[in-house]
């Protein structure tokens, strides 16, 4: 009895085998090549956040009121968070050579947080633009928000030391270190 239901649990599997493969096949991969706006970003680095908003939201002038007034209240909050991650980022650069474990742990989880902060703003002020406005609009100002936090970031971080020498911090050696063994794969 035992070699029957093997039997047709073989059976079963390769009738449906084919069938998934088939399944399979038909899938298709699609590569999708961003294009950068080089010009947008410039224009980022170079204005202040509601002059890019004001350029990049086209809103109309019903849209425009209550995009407006939610926006408002949103820079508000959004400074408080701002001012927590520039006193960091001032911490960090006058420590960077000098921090102890504890302090990079410290600043790390600090980073997180603020970086967790803006985000569940952003996701607050979506869900009231989108009742305010329009979901539409609301995500392009999500979208829009999100690309302006980071060019900014990229732009202060490109100017930012790496942290102190962390060879030291492992106990290693400073000198640098040798060549792999052979057949020893290379990083």
């Amino acid at each position: 009895m035992k070699s029957i239901h093997w039997f047709g649990a073989l059976v079963l599997c390769c009738s449906l085998s084919p069938a998934v493969r088939a399944e399979e096949s038909t899938i298709t991969v699609i590569r999708v090549t961003p294009v950068l706006d080089t010009e947008l970003l410039e224009y980022i680095l170079s204005h202040q956040r509601a002059e890019v908003f004001e350029r990049a939201m086209a809103l109309d002038s019903k849209q425009g009121d209550a995009f407006w007034n939610v926006f408002d209240q949103y820079e508000q909050e959004k400074e408080e968070l701002d001012g927590k991650r520039l006193r960091l980022l001032g911490t960090y650069i006058s420590k960077h050579h000098t921090l102890s474990g504890e302090e990079a742990t410290s600043m790390m989880e600090q980073s997180a947080a603020n970086q967790q902060a803006d985000l569940t703003l952003r996701q607050k002020y979506f869900k009231l633009m989108s009742q305010h406005v329009s979901p539409m609009v609301a995500a392009r100002f999500a979208q829009l928000d999100d690309l302006i936090g980071m060019a900014t970031r990229l732009a202060i971080l490109g100017n930012v030391p790496l942290i102190g020498d962390v060879s030291t911090a492992t106990g290693q050696s400073e000198k640098p270190s040798e060549a792999p063994a052979s057949g020893a794969s290379e990083r």
